[in-house]
């Protein structure tokens, strides 16, 4: 089975969306079955800030929301990552920036085996610990939990190395015509948003009973 999504590292529905994903292929045990390819999609605006304000603050800027609104908006999603995927994150006080480097060390650490580590450390250190994405001490402290050579990242970082690998995910995005994500293509369906689990599981099961024939 085939599996491609489009991500970001920032975005909540994407979290979500992916958790289910991954445990829903847990949950069938096909894990070795599946060929996932995770594609960037990045959300930030630049006159959001790069870090500076908590995700509180910004739906007050760029949505209009009114404090009171902006703290219903986040309460609102913090309890569908708890409902749906069993996630605990207070998405108010995050600290939301350009995150093109921490997508590309995302595919730096998938050329050298560390793709879901990275990707799950990633996710911890801006939804949990609210680090800053765009910072590299962020990243290089991610790097070497996950066991990747910070100097080697370090390098990768001060280089050009994958921009051209995310700036080829976001021409296919903009090609497909996506307007948000998370969107996944599984095979040749298109499942464009996230679903719960067992919703995911329906999906996966229907592609396992029918599967798609391939060159």
């Amino acid at each position: 089975m085939d599996i491609v999504m489009w991500a970001d590292l920032q975005c909540p529905f994407c979290l979500v969306g992916e958790a289910n994903l991954m445990n829903a292929l847990h949950e069938l045990g096909i894990e070795d079955q599946v060929n996932l390819d995770i594609k960037t999609h990045q959300i930030h605006r630049p006159q959001d800030g790069d870090g500076q304000k908590e995700m509180l603050q910004i739906f007050q800027d760029k949505e209009g929301f009114s404090k009171e609104g902006a703290i219903e908006h986040v309460a609102k999603i913090n309890q569908m990552e708890k409902d749906e995927a069993g996630l605990i994150i207070d998405f108010g006080k995050v600290h939301e920036s350009v995150d093109l480097d921490a997508h590309r060390l995302y595919k730096y650490a998938a050329d050298h085996g560390k793709a879901a580590k990275v990707r799950d450390l990633l996710h911890k250190a801006y939804f949990e610990d609210l680090k800053i994405l765009a910072d590299w001490d962020t990243l290089l402290d991610v790097a070497k939990e996950a066991g990747l050579d910070p100097d080697d990242v370090k390098k990768m970082l001060e280089s050009d190395m994958y921009k051209r690998e995310v700036q080829d995910d976001e021409m296919e995005f903009r090609a497909f015509g996506i307007e948000s994500v998370p969107y996944f293509i599984i095979d040749t369906e298109v499942v464009p948003e996230h679903l719960t689990k067992e919703k995911m599981m329906e999906v996966l099961q229907k592609h396992l009973d029918h599967p798609v024939l391939k060159d």
